[in-house]
């Protein structure tokens, strides 16, 4: 049978602790990484990340949750030394920080326009320039950027998520111009409609959730887990041949529902 195998690895997952993040976590600690996830921290967000933690290693995935301030860049720093003191290296990366909210762009301001594009790029920047130091050491690394569809049809309700998303295809090939020939892949992952608390949210009436799940062509809305297995293969040996790609996993809902 074939089986994902990432034993032996280390992983850091920036925004790990609920959602899409919460599922790649658990992908990565399920395939035999041991992965530290950053959250924010909050008092309100302690018990699930407490449920997070138990429920991988009661599976017997080995895992660190980092309470982080994903705009301080020295704290990123930080974690990624100690990641590294306490692992010796650090082979997978993957920055699924972001922040969406829905409104024109009359309605932001010049300090919202910065706080947005910071959380949707900039911090994704500081994850990168931490690791690539140790990567480049090991002549080895795996870096997965997780974007969104709204980069193809502008979707995702703000000019200020879809803008600083579709930036990261300019880092990841940047990336991959630079340090390929290092050992280090990178590549983007682009979720759409995946079930999460924010959609469930936004789409909280039973019709408006029928109404969009018939956008979808294969009939059903995304999992966390379905970008999370998407990661994890990227992560993989099996995905030593895949570089420099965007992989959109929305359902065919971007190019078929026209």
């Amino acid at each position: 049978m074939l089986s994902i195998d990432l034993t032996g690895k280390t992983a850091l997952v920036l925004g790990g602790s609920r959602g899409i993040g919460a599922g790649i976590t658990e992908a990565l600690c399920a395939a035999g990484a041991y992965t530290v996830f950053t959250h924010t921290g909050r008092p309100e967000h302690r018990e699930r990340v407490e449920a997070l933690v138990r429920k991988i290693e009661v599976a017997g995935g080995r895992v660190r949750e980092a309470a982080v301030d994903a705009l301080d860049s020295r704290a990123t720093e930080s974690l990624v030394e100690g990641i590294v003191a306490e692992s010796r290296r650090l082979d997978i990366l993957v920055c699924n920080v972001g922040k969406n909210q829905a409104r024109p762009p009359e309605q932001i301001d010049d300090a919202s326009w910065r706080e947005f594009l910071d959380l949707n790029l900039t911090v994704s920047f500081y994850g990168v320039r931490a690791a690539l130091p140790v990567m480049e050491r090991q002549h080895y690394g795996r870096i997965v950027l997780i974007g969104s569809s709204a980069v193809y049809d502008g979707g995702g309700g703000a000019i200020d998520y879809a803008a600083p998303k579709a930036a990261l295809t300019g880092m990841m090939a940047y990336l991959c111009r630079t340090y390929l020939k290092k050992g280090i892949l990178t590549n983007i992952v682009h979720p759409c409609v995946i079930e999460t608390d924010l959609l469930k949210e936004r789409y909280g009436d039973p019709d408006k959730k029928r109404k969009l799940i018939e956008q979808i062509p294969v009939g059903r809305l995304g999992q966390p887990e379905d970008i999370a297995g998407l990661t994890a293969f990227l992560c993989s040996s099996w995905g030593d041949y895949i570089c420099g790609q965007e992989i959109l996993a929305d359902g065919g809902r971007t190019i078929f529902n026209k």
